[in-house]
């Protein structure tokens, strides 16, 4: 089932507003050229203390610690970690099963994900971050926008977003199954360091195409965060509201990618459908922990404004 919905506006006025007090801060130290709000991996001036350093010639005297000379009869130097910017990567699933969307919610999915792509683009463009912009459909990678830090920036990706939306949807079964090799081999081949990467999608892919490549991402010094967006027919976030799975009788489920189907009775099929969706999120999590990569996952009739603070307020929790 898929629906045309769209979002009126990708970003509205009252959205940015919203949106413009809050901070992404990426607690890594980026490597990034620019000033910005995220810790650098570089030493350079700033009124954070970062530690101490034997004095070497060539040293900015001005920074001798004179109470450690004090102390030691050795000349230190004070060293201060300085703000950057951060390249951001959004990775964005647009393949077929990114179409659905149940009566539950107004958006398929793929509308809620480009929502939240442009609303995260407008954050971190708006703290002097870099963002660039993947898209993936089946196995293919669609398009690449490279990550640039001008404001005008975010016109270029929203244009992008309503040509998706805007886009046919593809034939069913005319795409393939959904990989996301091709977009982070892209990230591999930059031999970024120190980057964020944020892959936005349903997930319902081969994981052997994607927890590769992010552990090799997250073990250069990456940020790597998986946001899963579900419709509340596939798996309701919301417990006790009963919206998994809420169809009667006979039903055809067909795949968009592959063109699959099965033939069921959807009252017997329920419990096994719940129990299979709960052992893939288990898998997902088992392979995100692993690898010390962040999971997060939101329903289409979620406000994508409330989900991004609500990540924020744990983010700042967990001290990550």
């Amino acid at each position: 089932m898929s629906s045309g919905a769209h979002p009126a506006s990708l970003l509205t006025p009252e959205v940015e507003r919203k949106l413009a007090g809050l901070r992404f801060n990426i607690h890594y130290s980026m490597d990034g050229r620019l000033s910005g709000v995220h810790r650098s991996a570089q030493t350079g001036v700033s009124v954070e203390f970062s530690d101490h350093k034997e004095y070497s010639p060539g040293d900015d005297i001005r920074h001798l610690d004179w109470k450690a000379y004090a102390r030691s009869d050795r000349f230190y130097v004070r060293q201060f970690t300085k703000d950057t910017h951060a390249n951001v990567h959004l990775l964005l699933d647009t393949s077929g099963s990114m179409d659905y969307a149940s009566h539950y919610s107004g958006l398929t999915k793929l509308a809620y994900s480009a929502r939240l792509a442009a609303m995260l683009a407008y954050m971190f463009l708006r703290q002097n971050d870099a963002v660039g912009l993947l898209t993936i459909r089946g196995g293919k990678l669609v398009k690449l926008l490279p990550a640039r830090s001008h404001p005008s920036h975010l016109i270029t990706i929203q244009q992008y977003l309503e040509e998706i939306l805007a886009a046919p949807p593809a034939k069913d079964g005319s795409e393939g199954p959904t990989s996301m090799s091709e977009g982070l081999e892209y990230l591999v081949s930059t031999r970024a360091m120190r980057h964020a990467v944020i892959v936005v999608s349903d997930f319902f892919l081969d994981m052997d195409s994607l927890f590769p490549y992010l552990g090799y991402l997250k073990s250069n010094g990456n940020f790597c965060w998986l946001v899963q967006v579900l419709d509340p027919a596939e798996f309701d976030q919301q417990k006790g509201h009963g919206r998994t799975f809420p169809f009667d009788g006979s039903m055809l489920l067909r795949s968009n990618e592959t063109g699959h189907g099965i033939l069921m009775d959807s009252k017997l099929a329920r419990a096994d459908y719940i129990a299979r969706f709960q052992d893939f999120l288990k898998e997902m999590e088992d392979r995100s922990a692993e690898r010390g990569i962040e999971l997060s996952r939101c329903n289409t009739d979620a406000d994508p404004v409330e989900f991004i603070v609500r990540y924020l307020q744990e983010s700042r929790g967990r001290g990550a």
